[in-house]
């Protein structure tokens, strides 16, 4: 199966640039990042985007498997990664 991460921030959030820099070398699937200012309301709503950051982990049909709020260890989304394909 296949994963994404869709990183919401902006450029005006300074948690936002610190997360935007440790997702730069993040390779284990491909990362698609959203400014909040600058994309429809209707993402923002299906994703029940409220704060900044947010962090998601979706699959192949963009479903939500995994939610960070604010900074994390990037690390923790190889390992669920890892997980989940190990239990498919």
């Amino acid at each position: 199966m296949e994963y994404k991460v869709l990183k919401f921030g902006a450029d005006w959030c300074g948690p936002c640039s610190v997360l935007h820099k440790k997702l730069e070398d993040f390779n284990d699937c491909e990362v698609v990042k959203y400014d909040v200012d600058e994309i429809e309301e209707d993402l923002l709503e299906k994703y029940r985007i409220r704060n900044i950051p947010v962090t998601l982990l979706v699959d192949g049909n963009e479903n939500e498997l995994h939610r960070w709020v604010g900074l994390f260890d990037v690390n923790e989304i190889s390992e669920i990664i890892k997980n989940l394909k190990n239990n498919d």
